[in-house]
Order: structure tokens, then C-alpha cells, then sequence
């Protein structure tokens, strides 16, 4: 009987330390869900390494920009200056022409008063002597030449006047181009500075949740061993009492040991035949997998308008929310990034597409940039290769949601825009 006691209680052991149990189950999932968020980290880690690449070129961007606009100021105020001499120019000059006029016209009125029957032909011929005439002579000359001197300058300062003018349209022309100048590459800084910005952000808070979510899961890891280690120490004494009961020679309890040995063998085994469920991993640990490529979808135009009508109507109502496609999205409060945006607005339609670009860029099919029509995808090259996907609307305007202005209607002209479009267009709908 003591025999038997001895090896009941040490199968029993051996079985608790050969079989995984429920708790073996959970800490070996729990090991590999640690090691999936540490290699979560390490990528968001490696994007945000990347991104840093990325924007530091853009801050090159950004600071040849503010250059071009300190510069671009500078001639903008000395054109002003320019502008202002030349308009006190032109004030002197008409000031000028205004009192040679008034000359003219009391010269006319003096002929008219006169019946306009005195020339200077009869001037001369009324002389009543020679002195006489030498007189009127020379009196005739001055009033000729002062009248020629005031026709001759007027005529001067008119010329002058209207190339003053014309310098002057020029001057206000070269002022407006540098306007629109500046206002364009300020655009572009606004657009560059916010897509820094919100990448930063989101890069600096996707690692905050993951290294929250690696700290939970190394908890409940410690908890596990911790309680594995109490299960042991039991087991352990448990062990212990049994052999010194074997040696107290307590035949009662020896003689139990049948019983005990051929109950306690097909519970264990039931323990090891029993799965343990594995515990859950946290939402976002969770790796999506991507979206098979859809084809074109045979809905027509109904569907293409039934997805702008719904993507316009928020437009400056949605502001822009960074972040992976599907995870980014808040449905309910309208905050999206570009990809779920275009998401979103098709699914009103019956559209099921992918929530990220790398997934749309994939689905359809490929049209060239002369022939997209209203409801295409167009990709632009932002901080990555098609990196921002809108909505084609026609007239060169697309529908999307982007971090400068959330939801809004843009040109494809836009120097920005422009730049990132590298042609990449795919139609979903047909």
C-alpha cells in the first residue's frame, strides 16, 4: 500500500510536469503576442526612422520655400517704393501739363476776343516805323518761340507721362505675379508643414499604444508565471505531505491510495486532452490582413455619384484624421484619413473597397491619366509612392480628404498636387 501511495502521488506529479496545462497554453500565446507587439514596435520604430528621411529632404523643401518667400517680400517692397516715386512723377508732370494748358487756352481766348482777325502777318504790316517794326518784330519772336517752347515740352512730358504709365502698369503686374507667387508657395508650405506634422503625431501615438499594450501583455505574463510558481510550491508540498504520510506508515490512508491513483490518472489526462482556449489578443496587435484586389464593379454611374454626393457633403465639415486605412477612420464622427474617406463614400454606394492606398491602388483597373473620367481613383506621391488617393471629379478637380484641409474639393493643377500626381489613376466603377 505504501508502494502504491508513493507512485500515485509521483504520477501525479509527473503528469502536471510532462502535460501542458491551461495556463502553459496561455503563457505560449501570450509569448508570441509579446513577440508580435515587439515586432510591431521595432516597424513603427523603422517607418518612423523612414519618415524622419523623408521629412528631413521636405524641412530642405520647406526652407528653400521660405527663402523664395523672403525673397520674393523683398522685391514686393522695393516695387512699392518704385511704384510710389513714379506715381509722384506722373502727378508732377499732369500738374505741369494742367498750367501749360491754361496757357494755351488764354492764348486762344485772346485770338477769339479779338474775332480771330489779328495774325502776326498783320501785327508786322501795322507797324507805323521801322523801330516800330523792329519792335513788333522781335515781340512776335518771343511770344513764337515761347509758344513753341510750351508745345515742345508739353509734348515731352506727355511722352514722359506715358511711358511713366506704362512703367508704372508693369511695376503693379510684376507686384501681382509675386503675390501669386507667394500665395502659391505658401500654399505648398501649409500643405508640407501639416503632413509633417500629423505623421509625426500619429507615428509618436500608434508607439505610445503599442508600448501600453506590451507593458499589459508582460503583466499578465508575470502573472501567469507567478501564479504557476504558487501552483508549483503547492504541488510541491503537496508531495511532500504524501511521502511523509508513506513513512508514518499510516495504512488507512495507504490503502486509499488505489482509488485516489485510479481517479486522479484519467483526470489528469482529460486535463491534457482538453484545449485551453488562448488568451485574446488585443485589438490593435491584431495584424489585418489585406484586401484581395477587387474588380472593376458593374454599377455604373449611379453608384459613382451616389459616392460623391456623399463624400461632398461634409466637405470642409470633416477634419482630417491620420492614421492606417481602417484604424483611422471614425465613422460615426466623420474623421478620416484619405484612403478610408474614399472607403467610406463608395460603401454608401454598395462599393466594397480596401481601406488603405496600398489596397486601392490594386483594385479596378489601370486607365491613363488622358482618359480618366468622374468616379476614377487618382494616387499622388506624398510622403510615400501613392501615399494620398482622392476622387476624380472632371474639370481637373478631385474630391479627398487631406491633412491641410480635411475634406475639401482640389485642383490637380495646384503646384502640389501637380508635382505628386505621377499618373497613377484606377477605375472601380464602370
Amino acid at each position: 500500500m505504501k508502494k502504491r501511495l508513493l507512485v500515485s502521488v509521483l504520477g501525479t506529479s509527473l503528469l502536471f510536469a510532462s502535460f501542458p496545462n491551461s495556463a502553459a497554453f496561455a503563457n505560449e500565446n501570450l509569448d508570441q503576442e509579446i513577440s508580435a507587439k515587439k515586432q510591431e514596435i521595432s516597424s513603427l520604430q523603422a517607418k518612423e526612422r523612414e519618415i524622419n528621411d523623408v521629412l528631413g529632404k521636405l524641412n530642405n523643401k520647406v526652407n528653400e520655400t521660405n527663402n523664395k518667400i523672403a525673397g520674393a517680400e523683398k522685391n514686393i517692397s522695393k516695387t512699392k517704393e518704385e511704384v510710389k516715386q513714379l506715381e509722384k512723377n506722373i502727378a508732377e508732370v499732369k500738374e505741369r501739363l494742367e498750367k501749360r494748358f491754361e496757357v494755351l487756352q488764354k492764348r486762344a481766348r485772346a485770338v477769339q476776343q479779338n474775332e480771330g482777325s489779328t495774325n502776326y502777318l498783320d501785327v508786322v504790316l501795322e507797324a507805323e516805323s521801322f523801330g516800330d517794326l523792329v519792335d513788333r518784330t522781335m515781340a512776335l519772336t518771343k511770344i513764337i518761340n515761347a509758344d513753341k517752347k510750351i508745345l515742345e515740352e508739353q509734348k515731352k512730358d506727355q511722352q514722359t507721362l506715358e511711358a511713366s504709365e506704362a512703367e508704372l502698369k508693369k511695376k503693379l503686374e510684376e507686384i501681382q505675379s509675386e503675390l501669386a507667387e507667394i500665395k502659391e508657395l505658401k500654399e505648398q508650405l501649409t500643405y508640407q508643414v501639416n503632413d509633417k506634422n500629423s505623421m509625426l503625431a500619429a507615428m509618436k501615438e500608434q508607439q505610445s499604444e503599442a508600448s501600453k499594450e506590451l507593458v499589459d501583455l508582460e503583466n499578465q505574463k508575470a502573472a501567469i508565471i507567478a501564479a504557476e510558481a504558487k501552483k508549483a510550491e503547492e504541488e510541491k508540498a503537496a508531495v511532500a505531505a504524501a511521502e511523509e504520510t508513506q513513512e508514518s506508515g499510516a495504512t488507512g490512508e495507504a490503502g486509499n491510495a488505489g482509488p485516489a491513483e485510479k481517479a486522479g490518472a484519467p483526470a489528469t489526462a482529460a486535463g491534457h486532452k482538453a484545449k485551453p482556449k488562448s488568451v485574446a489578443s488585443s485589438s490593435s496587435g491584431t495584424v489585418q490582413k489585406s484586401q484581395p484586389s477587387a474588380p472593376t464593379v458593374k454599377k455604373g454611374s449611379s453608384a459613382i455619384e451616389t459616392a460623391i454626393s456623399t463624400g461632398s457633403s461634409i466637405v470642409g465639415r470633416s477634419p482630417y484624421k491620420w492614421g492606417g486605412g481602417r484604424s483611422a477612420a471614425d465613422i460615426q464622427n466623420r474623421r478620416f484619413d484619405c484612403s478610408s474617406f474614399v472607403h467610406w463614400a463608395y460603401a454608401s454606394a454598395g462599393v466594397n473597397l480596401g481601406w488603405t492606398t496600398s489596397q486601392l491602388v490594386n483594385q479596378g483597373r489601370a486607365v491613363s491619366a488622358s482618359e480618366m473620367k468622374r468616379g476614377d481613383l487618382v494616387f499622388f506621391d506624398t510622403y510615400k509612392t501613392n501615399g494620398h488617393v482622392g476622387i476624380y471629379l472632371g474639370n481637373g478637380t478631385f474630391l479627398n480628404d487631406n491633412s491641410s484641409h480635411g475634406v475639401s474639393i482640389d485642383s490637380m493643377n495646384n503646384s502640389y498636387w501637380k508635382a505628386a500626381f505621377k499618373g497613377v489613376v484606377r477605375r472601380v466603377v464602370e
